[in-house]
C-alpha cells in the first residue's frame, strides 16, 4: 500500500493525469513493472512535449521583448 501511496504522490506531483496514475497504480498491483515502466515513460514523454511548447511561448515572448527594444 506505501507502494501506491508513494506512486500517486509522485506522479500527481510530476502533473500527470488521473487515468495515467489510475493505469500506474493498476500495473503496479499486478506487477508488470515493463507496462508501469512504459506508462511512466509515457507520462514523461507528455510533460517534455508540455514543456517543449512553454518553451516555445517564452522564445515568442523575448523576441517581442527585443523588439520592443526597438520600438
Amino acid at each position: 500500500m506505501d507502494e501506491r501511496i508513494s506512486l500517486r504522490g509522485c506522479m500527481e506531483d510530476a502533473g500527470c493525469t488521473e487515468d495515467s496514475i489510475r493505469q500506474a497504480e493498476a500495473l503496479l498491483a499486478s506487477g508488470d513493472s515493463e507496462a508501469l515502466i512504459r506508462c511512466l515513460r509515457t507520462c514523461r514523454c507528455e510533460q517534455l512535449d508540455a514543456l517543449h511548447e512553454k518553451q516555445k511561448q517564452l522564445d515568442r515572448l523575448d523576441l517581442l521583448i527585443r523588439k520592443a527594444r526597438t520600438w
